[in-house]
């Protein structure tokens, strides 16, 4: 990695560090990684930070435990975090600059931390507590429900190209929630398939509409691809 490239992973980790900061501050609950990309500041050297980029920073934040959230295997980094004190510490005290904060903290070398519950598998009964130094939390690695793992690339993949379909900001949250009500149904030990099939038509219903209507035929393509990804995955 040259030199430019190190610059361009270091300033995506701070922006987005910073970014979490910002959420925290207008009491945003867990925001979506992927929404950073929409944020004026998502850029280095003129060119914007693509989404493969902002999960890589997100995991690493999470891995030196500036931000706590849920992942699924098929996204790298949390898919929805909240920054940590520590964080906090990181954005106030040495103005979001990550890799000046953690050659100060703790001495040499990142300390080991839990970075929240993984939601790959049986969520189902569980008790989890983001963001709370006052709690004692044992992180659990599990899997999607087995049979589900396609329908969760699925929702990762449409998660990821968001952006292209030009979405209101209240269309694009709903179905941002939307991707994240069909991950928490698939992540239990024994999905109901009726309340699966309801959370996917959910999410469908956003990107039918898209399909049939874009103005470009690239966003089209996308959608269909989407909804073709979604009905594949659910035996339609």
């Amino acid at each position: 990695m040259d030199n430019d490239e190190v610059l361009r992973v270091r300033a995506c980790r701070d922006g987005l560090l910073r970014w979490f900061h910002g959420r925290r501050q207008v009491r945003a609950r867990m925001p979506l990684t992927g929404q950073f990309a929409d944020d004026e500041h998502a850029e280095w050297a003129g060119r914007r930070f693509s989404l493969s980029e902002i999960q890589e920073a997100a995991g690493y934040l999470a891995d030196r435990g500036l931000i706590l959230g849920v992942t699924v295997a098929q996204v790298p980094g949390p898919f929805r975090a909240d920054i940590t004190t520590d964080g906090i510490d990181c954005v106030t005290d040495w103005a979001g600059d990550v890799a000046g904060y953690l050659r100060d903290r703790h001495g040499p070398g990142p300390t080991t931390v839990h970075h929240g519950p993984v939601i790959h598998g049986d969520a189902q009964g569980n008790q989890w507590a983001w963001g709370n130094h006052d709690v004692t939390q044992h992180q659990s690695n599990k899997d999607v429900a087995p049979g589900f793992e396609a329908l969760a690339e699925a929702v990762a993949a449409i998660v990821a190209r968001l952006p292209a379909y030009q979405l209101g900001p209240d269309d694009r949250q709903d179905a941002e929630d939307a991707a994240a009500g069909v991950l928490e149904e698939i992540t239990g030990a024994d999905p109901e398939p009726r309340r699966v099939r309801r959370a996917v038509a959910a999410l469908r219903g956003f990107l039918v509409p898209i399909a049939a209507n874009a103005a470009g035929t690239e966003v089209q393509a996308l959608a269909q691809q989407g909804i073709d990804q979604l009905n594949a995955a659910i035996g339609m």
